[in-house]
């Protein structure tokens, strides 16, 4: 997808969590003995390797792979994993800060006018193949992002940069290691938007060898490099040499596909997975007593909320009336198991800067004045279709909604769907059920402009297909508005303005409620140490300091 969603998109450009429920359709995941026989974790001493920090294989349950690791083109959660471990960007950023920090730029300047950006790059940097990083390296990787023709783009490419790439006005090497990045408008969120997979380089050597088929043969400069990979089972990657910061502590690092609940938590308990972001949730408490396990608490960051289409229901009322109907408490006791909080902040979770809790009266639970609100539309009794997917939160969630709204007079009709057909059918606004629809958005760039300014963009997957806010009187001045507030600095005024756009989005429109926050369940096997805890529950894969 472009995860960056600010132009109607085809169903392969929906948001990267919404699309891995797709990719089961990629493989049927593996047993508890398959994986044992698959990888494991043992450390394999007998390898010749002598240092005592280092060596071993760190086994990470992911949802999917199709065995195509390529930044530009989105198939699973598990395989943009892989291709975080094997290249790295011109920026980085930990989600242990959400600063951007240098990584293969050096350091940067920006014109006042905020529309030039010159990096400057590092030197004796080499690639998994033994080329040297330079300047070209850059506009290959960047230029297939910002280029929908490019030669090298697979079919269906979902280049998650390429709205970033609208507003390019040119790209250009002015040395071996400086590049040069004009703007059309200014964009403050440049620095972040390249930490993101779409940011990956990739050594245009092997652009230029493999073509459209770089996902199977990627090759970049990160801590890992590409050794095997199966469709539907698991990505091995090998600790690479060289990496710029120091060879990784341990030599393999296995992306397994492991899709069952009962199995990713019989595999934690058991040893053959390491680690994974895909616990769930009921199981949480009994591996937090497990000491075999150690359950990461980490800050909350994703958006569990419902979608209103407001095609199928006009009326503000209305919209107002199932959004005051909603008791958020069940759902983080009942979905979340209590790993949630109250959405107090709006859609700006509290591990993000303009995180306002001032605005925890939008997600209030007041069935009382929910049935005030029906009555006078007329509307008490009226039939309302609700879908979620099968999986997951989801389903308990959609329950305890349905009663919710039953309680105050609606009428629900709902449908579970197959995680892999559900996204289509949010893309579809004839779908029976595309009325109240369950969904979440994750914190792939730990920024508003990643949440609220995907979420309230008039021309986006949610402001458009999903939701039918683009139909409204007034939706289209939130474009200025959240480009407005973007190119503000952290700080007050930034807080303020996202706010007020808040604010009024939910007042005056109601087309997205707010459920809960969350964060993906990171777990891991009680020896395993040094993992980034935070990008991993953001499905971000930093292991280079991981070990077991």
């Amino acid at each position: 997808m472009s995860d960056d969603p600010r132009h109607p998109l085809p169903p392969h450009l929906i948001s990267r969590r919404a699309m891995l429920r797709g990719a089961g359709l990629l493989g049927l995941g593996v047993s508890a003995s398959s994986l044992l026989a698959a990888c494991g974790i043992a450390a394999d001493g007998d390898e010749g390797d002598d240092e005592p920090s280092t060596g071993g294989t760190l086994t990470l349950g992911i949802d999917a792979t199709s065995a195509v690791n390529d930044p530009a083109f989105y198939t699973s959660l598990g395989d943009w994993m892989a291709v975080d471990c094997i290249c790295r960007g011109l920026t980085f950023i930990s989600f242990e800060t959400n600063e951007p920090q240098p990584d293969l730029a050096e350091s940067w300047e920006i014109s006042d006018d905020g529309l030039t950006y010159t990096f400057t790059l590092r030197r004796d940097i080499t690639f998994h193949d033994g080329t040297e990083f330079t300047a070209d390296d850059v506009l290959a990787s960047l230029g297939r992002q910002f280029d929908p023709d490019d030669p090298t783009l697979p079919e269906g490419a979902s280049r998650p940069l390429a709205s970033l790439g609208a507003n390019v006005v040119s790209l250009s090497a002015v040395d071996d290691h400086t590049v040069e990045l004009v703007l059309e408008r200014p964009d403050a969120t440049v620095l972040n938007r390249l930490s993101d997979i779409g940011g990956r380089i990739i050594s245009k050597a092997a652009l230029d060898e493999y073509g459209v088929d770089i996902g199977r043969n990627l090759v970049g400069t990160g801590p890992f490099q590409f050794s095997s990979a199966t469709a539907g089972q698991q990505v091995v990657l090998t600790a690479f040499e060289d990496f710029r910061l120091g060879r990784p502590l341990i030599d393999r690092l296995v992306l397994q596909q492991v899709q069952d609940p009962s199995t990713i938590v019989s595999s934690l308990l058991s040893g053959d997975l390491s680690a994974t972001q895909f616990t769930p949730y009921s199981s949480i408490e009994q591996l937090r007593a497990d000491d075999s396990v150690t359950f990461h608490e980490t800050p909350f960051s994703f958006d569990a909320m419902m979608m209103i289409d407001a095609r199928r229901i006009p009326e503000l009322e209305v919209r107002q009336a199932i959004n005051l109907a909603i008791d958020r408490e069940a759902i983080i006791e009942q979905a979340f198991f209590g790993v949630a909080a109250a959405p107090d902040g709006y859609t700006i979770p509290p591990s993000q800067n303009g995180y306002d809790p001032s605005l925890a009266d939008l997600s209030r639970f007041d069935p009382d004045e929910a049935r005030q609100l029906l009555e006078a539309a007329g509307a008490v009794g009226r039939e309302v279709a609700l879908m979620a997917a099968s999986d997951s939160w989801h389903p308990r969630a959609a329950q305890i909604v349905a009663q919710n709204l039953t309680d105050v007079g609606l009428t629900v009709i709902s449908d579970s769907v197959d995680p892999a057909t559900y996204f289509s059918r949010l893309l579809d606004p004839d779908d029976r059920y595309h009325e109240l629809m369950i969904w979440e958005r994750n914190s792939y760039i730990p920024d508003p402009d990643n949440m609220i300014g995907a979420l309230a963009l008039p021309s986006g997957v949610y402001g458009d297909f999903t939701s039918g806010f683009n139909t409204l009187d007034g939706a289209e001045e939130f474009a200025d508005l959240l480009d407005q507030a973007k190119n503000l600095p952290d700080g007050d005024e930034r807080t303020e303005l996202y706010s007020d756009i808040q604010r009024r989005f939910a007042e005056e429109y109601m087309v997205l409620s707010m459920l809960a926050y969350s964060a993906n369940p990171v777990s891991s096997g009680a020896n395993v140490e040094g993992m980034n805890v935070d990008a991993l529950a953001n499905h971000r894969c930093f292991m280079e300091n991981a070990s077991v």
